[in-house]
């Protein structure tokens, strides 16, 4: 076996494995990922304690909650596996492309491995990885999908080869509904197009070993309501634009500038070496790719967003990025010799080290420039470091603090309300009945109502005031600190106040 056949490969998956394992080594003990510990510890914790039913359990995608619960229940702590198991995941997101680059397109191990490392180690891709745990392991499905349907379309008829695609197209669709809905849009783009081929074999197989899939995925659209975090919520402008500020844009203008300086934001490092090879590779699928997030941007979105949507576009741009190095290269420069290729190579390198760095090691409390609030206009997408979860690195102890504070010194018939960013932390440090989520709203109005319906005293955990995130820097004036920890303190509502 030649050494190129594996260390290549093995790069693809060591380099992006450890890039993503240094924030958390940084946030150790706590997680990284507002998702991770708003969402995805809170979902775990349900499924080990009190169990799922069968509709929420498809309606969820399960596939990484399965997994994620399957290792806990093997003997791994909560907090531990879902640290490593990012980690792991950006490692095989990497050598998912990486394979698709090799197979798919027929490209040579060197030049694979580009795409592999842009998709993984652009600062647009770390995000994604922070906390989108279930994109990333739909988008590792995706890319076998992708190589399994080029093979296809090349090589004799093979059933083991069309049942490996069929449960690729299951795992994606069991794990997340934004990359399935890409994916199965574009296999019936697919469909379309070898119907005007008249590749009459290639469709059948196509439509017979995709049919699970997209029944899955229908199916989990049916049992949605029966899951309180999932919505598909979408429609077009009206006549009157007013119907836009359920989405959080004045106009329908206001949105598609919003949306075009996310993209820039996003993209502007890359956009020049995109741009020189976009009419070079004519493959269907990173072409089809491309177009669909286009037209799914023009969509008003509450969920998913519409810049999730966008931040997708790092995949196929990654490819198109390295076909312009590819190019660069084998030209014939008579008076320069390779120097635009060396000067490409070496502006990617520092554009996407220089962001990427800067994402993973500054503190969100002191971000790099380009995160910074003040040029970050997209804080909420675009975080302003890795280095925190719902919280900040900082912050992250003094909440241990003050929730261990409340556990062991409040009657144990007061309730704790928590904002959506503690509610994770609550969770699992306290009995989940004496825990009251009010999301987003104000926390008086949630006291008021709990209080009226159980007559228990109420405490609420925020940051002390003046200090407090999610544009509330300051708790209501019904609250009373009691107790804190750093910058965290615990609250007591008092009616009336």
């Amino acid at each position: 076996m030649k050494v190129n056949s594996i260390f290549f490969p093995f790069l693809s998956f060591l380099i992006p494995f450890v890039m993503r394992a240094v924030p958390e080594i940084l946030m150790a003990p706590y997680l990284c990922g507002f998702d991770t510990l708003a969402h995805y510890v809170p979902t775990s914790l349900l499924w080990l304690n009190g169990g799922v039913s069968c509709s929420s359990y498809i309606a969820t995608a399960p596939l990484f909650y399965s997994v994620v619960v399957s290792l806990v229940w093997l003997g791994g702590p909560l907090f531990t596996v879902l640290k490593i198991v990012p980690c792991v995941l950006h490692g095989f997101l990497g050598l998912s492309i990486f394979g698709y680059a090799k197979i798919g397109l027929g490209w040579s191990s060197k030049k694979s491995i580009v795409p592999a490392l842009i998709g993984t180690l652009y600062f647009v891709a770390l995000r994604i990885s922070w906390d989108l745990l279930r994109e990333e392991l739909a988008l590792v499905c995706f890319f076998a999908v992708l190589m399994l349907l080029a093979v296809s379309e090349n090589r004799k008829f093979s059933l083991k080869r069309w049942v490996l695609l069929s449960l690729a197209m299951i795992a994606v669709v069991s794990t997340d509904q934004l990359v399935a809905a890409l994916m199965l849009v574009m296999v019936v783009l697919t469909m379309v197009y070898k119907t005007m081929l008249r590749k009459q074999i290639g469709l059948t197989n196509l439509i017979l070993f995709s049919s699970p899939s997209i029944l899955l995925f229908l199916l989990s659209f049916y049992f949605s309501p029966s899951v309180p975090e999932y919505r598909l919520i979408f429609g077009f402008p009206s006549n009157s634009d007013g119907w836009l500020q359920l989405f959080g844009y004045s106009s329908y203008p206001a949105f598609l500038t919003n949306e075009a300086g996310f993209f820039i934001y996003c993209f502007l490092p890359i956009l020049p070496l995109v741009a020189i090879s976009y009419r070079r590779i004519r493959n269907f699928q990173l072409r089809s790719w491309i177009v669909l997030i286009f037209i799914a941007l023009f969509i008003p979105m509450v969920s998913p967003s519409n810049l999730r949507w966008a931040m997708m576009l790092i995949y196929p741009l990654a490819f198109y990025a390295t076909e312009t190095l590819s190019k660069l290269k084998s030209i014939n420069w008579k008076h320069f010799n390779h120097a635009p290729y060396r000067a490409s190579v070496i502006y990617l390198v520092c554009v996407t080290m220089i962001l990427s760095f800067g994402f993973t090691l500054m503190p969100p409390e002191k971000p790099f420039v380009y995160f910074d609030a003040s040029h970050n206009s997209y804080i909420y997408q675009i975080p302003s470091s890795m280095l925190q979860n719902t919280l900040s690195k900082a912050n992250c102890n003094d909440t241990v603090n003050s929730l261990q504070w409340f556990k062991d010194n409040v009657k144990a018939d007061s309730l704790m309300l928590t904002h959506r960013a503690f509610y994770g932390w609550a969770i699992s440090l306290l009995d989940k009945d004496r825990v009251v989520l009010y999301e987003y709203d104000n926390p008086a109005n949630a006291a008021e109502t709990v209080i009226q319906n159980r007559h228990s005293q109420i405490y609420l955990i925020w940051w002390v005031d003046s200090y407090g995130w999610y544009e509330q820097p300051n708790v209501p004036s019904s609250f009373t600190e009691v107790y804190h920890s750093g910058k965290i303190a615990i609250y007591q509502f008092v009616l009336n106040a």
